[in-house]
């Protein structure tokens, strides 16, 4: 017997049509659930890393000085700043978005900015390995810019994780895919940084090349060793190839964030690159210093060169598999 016109006999979907939908609307929170579990487990490797990095600063800082003394000279930064910044970094994963944008700044500017500013504004000799305060404060510049990009990449890439945290909260949809949707300019902003760090780290070994007559040439100096962090060590020819390789795999990953052939050899590049930048700025260089180097060095450059090499890629990667989705997603309509 056929059922009446208009009745939900007729209307309703066959089971084979049921259970296709089911799948497909299990699968999209899925992929929705994925990307926000992936963005939450991405922001607790930058805070934890950020919590460490905070940790060994608040030790340094050593918190028992006075840290107003009245005989300090002007030529010496208040030792309450670098205090107060080290503090704060330890505070910045307690209170994330909105706090997180003032205090993690502000460690920024003291740390990266004012306290390398003050050694090369009233430095009154030159450094090793070079012959003239210009010189010096030139490689003191460096390590500044240098610093920029570890460091951006450091409390920056906790802010863009925690945004894309905070996006996918939404249920799945517009305001979700829009902000997936960033992925290329992310990409080419943190790749643009890798090529940053390599700029900065190739002319500080150019200018630690050309100021090595007399002190161990282009092979090993010291002792001491040269010092403008993070550029910490005794190999200047390392810490050029460094820079090399870090430019040109920075910008292979601009290229590949808008071209997707491009993302797999991207890939296998970023080892080679994470594994130099590993080397040079912790164990090679650092451990290689006679004596002893600082050991603070290994602890703060080992986070800051794991994040910078990996926040380029992920958003290169990222940006591949959105397009990919995108294209599916429009040959279905």
């Amino acid at each position: 017997m056929e059922a009446p016109e208009g009745s939900s006999g007729s209307d309703s979907p066959r089971p084979a049509e049921r259970v296709h939908h089911s799948k497909r609307h299990r699968g999209s929170l899925t992929s929705h659930d994925y990307k926000r579990q992936e963005a939450a487990a991405l922001l607790a490797l930058w805070s934890a890393l950020v919590l460490t990095e905070g940790t060994v600063r608040f030790i340094l800082t050593v918190p028992a000085q006075e840290l107003l003394p009245s005989d300090r000279s002007t030529e010496v930064l208040p030792p309450i700043l670098p205090f107060l910044a080290a503090l704060m970094d330890r505070m910045v994963t307690a209170a994330f978005l909105i706090t997180q944008t003032i205090q993690s700044w502000f460690v920024f500017v003291i740390y990266v900015f004012l306290i390398p500013s003050y050694r090369a504004r009233y430095l009154e000799a030159p450094i090793f390995p070079f012959d003239t305060v210009g010189e010096s404060q030139a490689f003191i510049v460096m390590g500044i810019l240098t610093s920029i990009a570890l460091c951006l990449a450091l409390q920056g890439g906790q802010f863009a994780f925690g945004m894309r945290l905070h996006a996918h909260q939404s249920p799945a949809g517009r305001q979700s895919s829009l902000h997936a949707s960033r992925s290329v300019a992310r990409g080419l902003f943190w790749n643009g940084n890798m090529v940053l760090a390599g700029l900065s780290t190739t002319v500080a070994g150019l200018l630690l090349l050309a100021n090595t007559a007399g002190n161990g040439g282009a092979g090993r100096l010291g002792p001491p060793f040269f010092v403008a962090p993070p550029h910490v060590g005794v190999f200047p020819i390392m810490t050029l190839v460094t820079g090399l390789v870090a430019i040109v795999t920075g910008l292979v990953g601009m290229a590949a964030c808008v071209a997707r052939h491009l993302v797999k050899p991207f890939l296998v590049l970023t080892v080679v690159n994470y594994v130099l930048l590993y080397l040079n700025f912790t164990i090679v260089q650092v451990g290689a210093i006679e004596g002893g180097g600082p050991p603070q060095a290994g602890a703060f450059h080992s986070g800051l060169v794991l994040l910078t090499a990996l926040i380029g890629p992920y958003f290169a990667y990222r940006a591949r598999v959105e397009r990919r989705d995108s294209h599916a997603a429009d040959e279905q309509t």
